[in-house]
């Protein structure tokens, strides 16, 4: 994430001459963006394009308005905030989603032009009169000059945006053999959540992090075993802590993640003399990495693959003392399934 403030060099640069007979305004700009989104000097020459009446100064000094602007891409299209804080405290706020980075820039590019002036954009000679307040010139002019896409969530007066945790769901199938002698085949559900690229500090915003939640249930794995079999059943809980993601592109993204697996192993035998079923407590811990590949902007392919050390490594016997299975001490999960984006 880039996150750019109103410089001295800035103001040099892309201070406008005043219109003739009208007040040039001081603004003060936060400019913040992300991926391929339009840095500050691109933005700031938009809104050049649509009025002239004012002068950019730095944070800190004495400005008619106080412009805070957030734009974010990621694969399900581009989403902005405007914040316009005027001297004396009053502020206003408007979000706007599109398709993409370039065409949210543009519709607030303007915005900030009308909030500024209300004659931008219009011909020459025409006159409007001015709004009340920031909140009434926070829209699109009547006539962009690009497809400007409708706000979302419109609010006169909002000290603060608005979030909610990013949510994802997928059902994977899976075989691990870190839980009995040879494969044993699982289902899992799984769900992860984490924070919106707009909340939060700058390196924060940068890594991503995130948290999963799921359960894990196998197969039943049977054993056959001289004058009888033994089955073996696998239940769990799973938690996932992921201190970053690497997006590759907007197709792809990859996740390392600490896992671990609580729950239970039972075993159930069958064709001997006093057979009978027992169970013990599951407990495991290793690192894993996750992918996903997007097929639309809310349906995406999911894979994993864990290695985990048992923590529980419980023998199963017979009564004959003979050996059922045994645990290993380190294991190998992988899995493949589909997700889907709340």
């Amino acid at each position: 994430m880039c996150v750019a403030r109103g410089a001295i060099v800035a103001a040099a640069l892309f201070a406008p001459a005043p219109a003739r007979g009208a007040e040039v305004e001081h603004v003060a700009l936060l400019y913040e963006t992300t991926g391929s989104c339009p840095s500050e000097p691109d933005f700031l020459s938009i809104v050049h394009r649509y009025t002239r009446r004012w002068v950019l100064v730095p944070e800190g000094t004495a400005a008619t308005r106080t412009i805070r602007v957030r734009l974010a891409d990621d694969p399900a299209g581009a989403t902005g905030s405007l914040a316009v804080r005027r001297a004396n405290g009053a502020s206003s706020e408007r979000e706007v989603a599109g398709p993409n980075c370039t065409t949210v820039a543009e519709a607030l590019a303007i915005m900030v032009a009308v909030a500024i002036d209300p004659r931008a954009g219009a011909p020459s000679g025409e006159h409007q009169r001015e709004p009340e307040d920031d909140a009434s010139r926070i829209a699109p002019p009547p006539t962009p000059s690009a497809p400007v896409p409708r706000p979302v969530v419109p609010s006169k007066e909002a000290p603060q945006s608005t979030w909610r945790p990013l949510a994802t769901i997928d059902a994977r199938g899976e075989v691990t053999s870190a839980v009995v002698r040879g494969p044993l085949l699982a289902v899992a559900v799984s769900m992860k959540l984490e924070l919106p690229e707009t909340v939060g500090p700058h390196w924060l915003r940068t890594l991503r992090p995130s948290i999963g939640l799921g359960i894990r249930q196998s197969l039943p794995k049977e054993h056959v075993l001289r004058g009888g079999s033994v089955e073996f059943l696998w239940s769990t809980g799973h938690l996932r802590v992921c201190p970053f993601r690497l997006a590759l592109g907007t197709t792809a993204e990859v996740t390392p993640c600490v896992e671990g697996n609580v729950g239970r192993l039972g075993a159930t035998a069958e064709g001997y003399a006093h057979a009978q079923s027992t169970s013990s407590l599951w407990l495991d811990l290793g690192g894993s990495v996750s992918a996903a590949v997007n097929l639309s902007r809310r349906i995406f392919l999911s894979s994993t693959v864990l290695v985990a050390a048992p923590l529980t490594r419980d023998e199963f016997v017979l009564a004959s003392g003979a050996s059922v299975s045994t645990v290993p001490s380190l294991g190998v999960l992988g899995g493949v399934g589909v997700g889907v984006r709340l």
